[in-house]
């Protein structure tokens, strides 16, 4: 145990000097490693270990070797090789074990998916003798089915990929339980209401991917900002084509209030920080 101890602050003194010596402040050093400052003084006061998948790209960022950096010390070059493949071994196998739980878990949703359309089709045609309330089922399953498919399958940028599906099936599915159930409204407010929490949805994630991890408290305000204004055009929508009772507008006015004080709390955070920090 001690010596482990001895190895993480020798490690820890080796980055702090390294660092420095390329004239980078903790902050900087963080942002190129996609990780908080709070966790770079955390590596340098031996408090934490980087994280395997990082010690490649903080060497080269330090201008050192992985070798040196986990001895703390130079290395040889012989050394350093055998570090580096040992660790790319460890970050593929890594990489395929993930890789290969996701399709077990693909194909036990796809096969689950699959029988529950075989038996709601079996159950619907022995009782009535015909498919009624099956092909319901069955049209949601596919479009559930369509829209996780991206989201196990894709290698990268998981989330925009779901959300493209979405946006691609949402509209056919309403059309075709709108058909199937006899429902107008599902063709007309339905679609104008998927239209705008699509809208909702994108937005929350060019929010998410440009503010990034460094400012929560900004982003969570902007979410929240982005909320009360969906669920305004989305009541605009209900009100063009429904008539609601004024204690139901009511409720909503005051979520929306309660929303707004969220969101107001969460800017004065995210500029109280920056001020701190700076």
């Amino acid at each position: 145990m001690e010596r482990e101890l001895r190895e993480q602050e020798k490690m820890a003194k080796f980055i702090l000097e390294m660092r420095k010596a390329r004239n980078l402040t903790q902050k900087e050093l963080a942002e190129q490693l996609g990780v908080t400052d709070k966790a770079v003084s955390k590596w340098e006061r031996a408090v934490s270990s980087p994280d395997i998948s990082l010690l490649i790209p903080l060497a080269e960022v330090l201008g050192v070797s992985t070798g040196e950096l986990l001895g703390g010390e130079k290395a040889e070059e012989r050394t350093e090789a055998m570090v580096n493949e040992a660790l790319k071994y460890s970050h593929k196998s890594a990489d395929q074990r993930v890789k290969r739980l996701w399709e077990i878990l693909f194909a036990g949703i796809s096969a689950s998916f699959l029988l529950g359309a075989v038996v709601c089709l079996i159950c619907n045609y022995a009782v009535s003798r015909e498919l009624s309330w099956s092909l319901l089922v069955l049209v949601s399953l596919g479009a559930a089915w369509g829209i996780l498919a991206p989201l196990f399958k894709a290698g990268q940028k998981r989330i925009f990929k779901g959300l493209l599906a979405l946006s691609l099936l949402l509209f056919p599915y309403l059309a075709v339980l709108s058909f199937l159930l006899k429902v107008p409204l599902l063709r007309t407010m339905g679609m104008w209401i998927g239209a705008a929490a699509l809208l909702g949805l994108w937005g929350v994630y060019s929010i998410l991917i440009r503010v990034g991890g460094g400012k929560k408290y900004f982003a969570l305000s902007m979410i929240c900002f982005l909320l009360v204004a969906e669920e305004y055009g989305i009541n605009r929508i209900i009100d063009a084509f429904l008539v609601r009772a004024a204690e139901e507008q009511s409720f909503n006015y005051l979520k929306d209030i309660i929303i707004l004080i969220l969101a107001a709390a969460c800017l004065g955070m995210s500029y109280f920080r920056e001020w701190r920090k700076q």
